[in-house]
């Protein structure tokens, strides 16, 4: 599972005639990162034919872009808004930083209130 930013993790997984009627309601902020089906079937986007299968296909898809689906297709999805809390911890006294998963010396500012070296 990729990591887009923004709320793109975890997906939200959203019927594909859900989806569709939405699109331009509901959803018309969402971007999909991939879809299954319960079988074997197709969709469109942005006008073209995309065919889907029991196998996760994934790229980015602008919901209002969809169209031609059923119940049988998955989309797995985020608000795309911004509207939401962000999430996760931050601290303006965390003193371990990371590059690559190992920890690193902490930055150096210079200049105004920040003198930390």
């Amino acid at each position: 599972m990729a990591n887009y930013g923004g709320l793109s993790i975890p997906t939200i997984p959203i019927p594909g005639d859900v989806l569709l009627t939405g699109r331009n309601t509901a959803y018309k902020n969402w971007i999909c990162t991939s879809v299954i089906d319960s079988a074997v079937g197709t969709f469109t986007y942005s006008g073209q034919s995309v065919n889907v299968g029991t196998s996760p296909i994934e790229f980015l898809m602008n919901v209002p872009l969809l169209g031609g689906m059923d119940s049988s297709q998955t989309f797995f999805c985020y608000d795309c808004t911004c509207n939401a809390a962000m999430t996760g911890l931050t601290s303006a006294a965390d003193s371990i930083y990371y590059s690559g998963g190992t920890a690193s010396f902490a930055p150096t500012f210079i200049g105004g209130g920040n003198l930390n070296s």
